[in-house]
């Protein structure tokens, strides 16, 4: 009998099909390594590890592509070649993606300011539970970019951003509430459990690089105070030396469910009132496969790891359990 020899055009068929099954374990061991080696300083290798799944279109993938290209870490920066993969993954349904992509568009990163797409993929964003896109919804309401003006809705997404402990959405909350009737932050409130219409889905962060280098505000000028309070927090992470830098975070608990997360966050807001000039507490989700998926409750920014600490002693000292580690 006699055997055909498998023809070359096949056997790339063959190749490309079985990297199109390569199980969920594959795909994040592979996706990982990358983050390791990004979180290394190696750049370059970082984007090789991302580039084949990124071309199978794994999320992650392309949003960390697209980090390296905003930034210009192991490529040139090219804000459009940034948007391509934001896009891609945004489009996937990639909340963090769907945030960068806005904040490109609204701080003018690609020829010109674009608030309708902006506010468009903000606002998808914000409706899966974004706290930074919700801040940044409730400030183009205020300034009616692209968008009519509404202070109520406006209310509604800072007051919904600021549940978590975001400290510039907080400041912008109370000059809000200062220009607003009490009966409009009563149907501000009364809105804001509405706004979040999608079954959340947190992006997986442990195989998400974060930006280093903050946005500035496009040439146009915030049209008011409450645009000067709120724009800012958009960028993601201040430069490194920075005296606000995310660079190290104290965790207080783990959790099974988020609900949960955010209460014991609320506890700490009242017990510890006065250690919270300056911190945000932040949910970080994690999924651990087989242990199961977890919210990490975690208070930020620290810039140096003995800040961190000294910050911990403080809340050990009033029998609050907590540790210091290395921010994602």
């Amino acid at each position: 009998m006699t055997i055909s020899p498998i023809k070359p055009h096949l056997l790339s068929i063959a190749i490309i099909s079985a990297g199109l099954l390569l199980p969920p374990q594959t795909t994040y061991a592979t996706v990982a390594n990358g983050v390791y080696a990004y979180e290394k300083g190696n750049y370059q290798q970082a984007r090789a590890e991302w580039l084949p799944y990124a071309a199978l279109g794994n999320p992650n993938a392309l949003y960390n592509l697209g980090q390296l290209s905003r930034m210009g870490r192991g490529t040139e920066q090219d804000f459009i070649k940034a948007e391509a993969y934001y896009l891609r993954a945004a489009e996937k349904g990639h909340v963090g993606a769907q945030r960068n992509l806005g904040t490109l568009y609204y701080f003018g990163r690609i020829n010109a300011v674009d608030h309708a797409k902006a506010f468009n993929w903000l606002t998808k964003a914000a409706t899966s539970g974004d706290i930074k896109s919700q801040l940044m919804t409730g400030t183009m309401y205020f300034n009616g970019e692209a968008t009519e003006k509404d202070n109520i809705r406006a209310y509604a997404w800072i007051f919904l951003s600021s549940q978590s402990g975001l400290t510039r959405a907080i400041n912008a909350l109370d000059k809000l509430t200062a220009i607003m009737t009490p009966k409009e932050i009563m149907q501000a409130k009364d809105l804001a459990p509405s706004l979040i219409s999608n079954q959340l889905s947190p992006d997986d962060v442990g195989l998400m690089v974060q930006q280093q280098e903050a946005d500035k505000p496009a040439s146009s000028s915030p049209k008011n105070i409450i645009a000067e309070t709120m724009a800012p927090p958009i960028s993601e992470t201040p430069p490194v030396g920075h005296s606000a830098a995310d660079n190290y975070r104290v965790q207080i608990a783990s959790f099974s469910t988020e609900t949960t997360a955010q209460k014991a966050l609320k506890i700490l807001q009242d017990k510890f009132p006065k250690l919270w000039d300056g911190r945000q507490g932040n949910i970080e989700y994690v999924d651990l496969g087989k242990k199961g998926v977890f919210y990490r409750l975690q208070l930020s920014p620290f810039n140096r790891k003995s800040d961190a600490q000294e910050y911990c002693r403080k809340l050990q000292e009033n029998n609050q359990d907590c540790y210091v580690i290395k921010s994602p």
